[in-house]
């Protein structure tokens, strides 16, 4: 592992000819006693991996070009962090949180912006530095798509002007936030999950970023009165549901019913059915389905497994209504993955 560390305040040397506004040039600063790393945000790729003692997960550019970069933030540290930011040219940012949420204050505006899960935040703004808090103990899941604002001007340029003002673009600070609906949560699912070598890789991550990036847009700007906010959810009821995917992530062989969920989380049945639809973009049983398949599927990619073993061991009594949740899910049945997964590995072994 090799990330492109720097000291805060360090530029960087540029030789790829693109002028200031085709770029993006930012560093990012975490820190913490007896821990102190910057990774730059330019286009370059890196990974962080926070030591044992201090944390875990990573912090890792997914697509990296001049004009852009995708970046997957996996990370749960042991005490707290303060991070700093600093950004030497205007940029767009675009940003899905899938775990734990966070607050952070700019220098372009002595306030602070916040995003929560389930949210996305499209932010626009000049040069300019960030600060924020990582708490000990929260998980926090972040994707985010930095761009220079030419690059975002490219991918917006078959809207009107108005529209495109409306989607952030244009001088000055710009801060908008949507719920992540189960579209975009797909997209990320298949982000996250991503498989290809790395000779497709890059190919199909901006891909899905442009596709990303497409329904976004769609969404928040075409279809904004279609996304529901059924149920007003405060800072303790989001808690008590982040509770609830908790529990249905560990118990998912047995999960409670509704009612002893509800009862769990302290939290009543509608805003539980309705929040976690919201918050995650599952239902409850959805999710517990979900959890199962995934389960299923790491079973069944070695090869070393009956189907009707993985069934069992998942909480299908019926490898029928196995086999059907499964297809749908992954698009193949359970033995024809268990087919291929065998395949896999015996060429791993040769």
């Amino acid at each position: 592992m090799n990330p492109k560390y720097g000291e805060a305040g360090m530029s960087m040397e540029r030789s790829d000819g693109l002028n200031a506004a085709e770029t993006i040039d930012a560093h990012k600063t975490l820190r913490c006693e007896g821990f102190n790393i910057t990774y730059q945000l330019d286009g370059s790729h890196f990974e962080i991996k926070p030591p044992v003692e201090l944390g875990e997960g990573s912090c890792r550019s997914l697509l990296t070009q001049r004009y852009l970069q995708m970046t997957d933030f996996d990370l749960q540290f042991n005490r707290d962090i303060e991070a700093k930011g600093e950004f030497r040219t205007p940029r767009t940012e675009l940003i899905f949180c899938m775990g734990h949420g966070i607050e952070w204050g700019t220098s372009l505006k002595q306030d602070y912006f916040a995003i929560d899960t389930g949210e996305s935040v499209l932010l626009h703004g000049g040069i300019r530095s960030e600060n924020c808090i990582y708490l000990s103990g929260a998980g926090y899941r972040f994707l985010s798509i930095d761009m220079s604002p030419a690059q975002f001007e490219r991918m917006t340029s078959g809207l009107t002007e108005d529209t495109r003002l409306q989607a952030g673009g244009g001088a000055g600070l710009f801060f908008c936030k949507n719920a992540i609906t189960p579209s975009i949560r797909l997209i990320l699912s298949q982000i996250a999950d991503c498989s290809y070598s790395q000779g497709m890789r890059e190919l199909y991550l901006e891909g899905k970023m442009l596709e990303l990036m497409a329904v976004y847009l769609n969404e928040s700007l075409f279809e904004a009165d279609r996304i529901s906010h059924t149920v007003k959810l405060s800072r303790d009821d989001m808690e008590s549901l982040r509770l609830a995917k908790e529990i249905l992530q560990r118990d998912y062989l047995h999960p409670p019913t509704l009612a002893g969920l509800s009862r769990i989380i302290c939290l009543n049945e509608f805003k539980l059915k309705k929040g976690f639809k919201e918050m995650f973009g599952y239902t409850v049983h959805a999710y517990v389905i979900e959890q199962r398949m995934q389960r299923a599927q790491q079973l069944l990619e070695h090869g070393n497994m009956t189907v009707s073993e993985a069934a069992s061991r998942v909480g299908y009594v019926n490898v029928s209504h196995f086999s059907a949740a499964f297809r749908k899910k992954f698009g193949v049945r359970p033995g024809e993955y268990l087919i291929s997964g065998r395949q896999r590995s015996l060429g791993t072994r040769m």
